[in-house]
């Protein structure tokens, strides 16, 4: 196979995963922030009013995973186009196009359960106070 018909190993899908993998950062390092805020409020060693301290790091929280969700959007449009794409070439068989498609799920699998723990944390935060 040529480089330009190996669509699942080029920079059409790298750019996308890169995109991903930032927004992604910035997600982890709110929630990091939210919870570290949110631990050093509890031990007294910033003295915040309880309920602040909750308000704050449940909306950082929030904020982390409102990242999450706008970088797996427009993850998944992208690679549903390379996916197109590449089951518009006659030479990307259809086992990079399977490839793709698993790398997309991945993707998607992982954010998903990110959500979900995300949102286990805002519960626990809001009914520990």
């Amino acid at each position: 196979m040529t480089t330009e018909t190996n669509v699942a190993y080029s920079q059409n899908v790298y750019f996308p995963e890169s995109l991903l993998d930032g927004w992604l950062s910035v997600s982890a390092l709110l929630l990091t922030t939210s919870l570290l805020f949110y631990h050093m409020s509890r031990v007294k060693s910033l003295k915040v009013r309880p309920y602040l301290a909750k308000v704050v790091a449940v909306g950082l929280i929030l904020i982390s995973t409102a990242y999450m969700i706008y970088a797996l959007i427009p993850y998944t449009k992208r690679m549903d186009f390379n996916i197109a794409e590449c089951e518009k070439i006659h030479d990307c068989g259809d086992d990079q196009t399977q490839e793709l498609k698993l790398l997309k799920w991945s993707y998607l699998t992982l954010g998903g359960f990110t959500v979900l723990f995300q949102s286990i944390i805002v519960y626990l935060v809001t009914t520990t106070i």
